[in-house]
C-alpha cells in the first residue's frame, strides 16, 4: 500500500505528465513554471526527493536560460521523480510536512486525529488516502491554501481525464 491505492502509479505519471506537456506546450512565463513546481512539491518529494531538488535548481533558472533547455531539462528531472514509486516513508514525510504547513491552525484535537491517521498508514493498517482526506480537509483559509493545491492530495485533474479517455 505504497500509493494512494492499489496500481495507481501509472495513472498518476499519466497525469502529471499531461499536466507539465499541457504547461510546456503554452506560451508560459518563467512564473508558469514556478507556479507549476510549486503545486507538485510534496508529489515530487513523494518519489524523487533528490529530483525534486534538482528540477528545483532548474526552476531557479527561469527567465536566464533559453527556454527549449529550460524546458527540456525541467521534464527530464520531472518524469525521472515519477519514474520511482512513491514509497510510504517519503509519503509520510510528505504528510508530516503538510501537516506542520498548517501550523496553529490545527486544534489539538485534530492534530491528534490526523497524527494517529498517519501513523496507522505508516503501519499498513489504512490507505494513503485516510491521511490525506483528513489533511485536506483541515487546510481551511488562505493560510492552508498552499496545502490544499498541493497535487499530491489530487492527482488525477478532472481536466485532464478526458485527454486520457481519448
Amino acid at each position: 500500500m505504497n500509493g494512494w491505492t492499489d496500481g495507481t502509479a501509472v495513472m498518476e505519471r499519466i497525469f502529471a505528465g499531461l499536466r507539465l506537456r499541457a504547461l510546456l506546450e503554452s506560451d508560459w512565463r518563467p512564473r508558469d513554471l514556478v507556479s507549476f513546481h510549486a503545486r507538485h512539491k510534496m508529489q515530487l518529494l513523494a518519489h524523487h526527493p533528490v529530483a525534486y531538488r534538482q528540477a528545483g535548481r532548474v526552476v531557479a533558472q527561469a527567465g536566464t536560460r533559453p527556454r527549449e533547455e529550460l524546458a527540456a531539462d525541467y521534464a527530464r528531472l520531472f518524469h525521472a521523480a515519477f519514474a520511482v514509486e512513491a514509497g510510504i516513508g517519503r509519503n509520510v514525510n510528505v504528510l508530516q510536512h503538510c501537516m506542520g504547513m498548517l501550523g496553529g491552525s490545527l486544534d489539538p484535537a485534530h492534530r491528534f486525529e490526523l497524527v494517529r491517521a498517519i501513523a496507522s498508514y505508516q503501519a499498513g493498517q489504512v490507505a494513503l488516502s485516510v491521511p490525506a482526506a483528513l489533511l485536506r480537509g483541515y487546510a481551511r483559509g488562505e493560510a492552508a491554501r498552499y496545502v490544499r493545491d498541493q497535487t499530491f492530495f489530487s492527482p488525477y485533474s478532472e481536466d485532464l481525464r478526458d485527454q486520457v479517455a481519448d
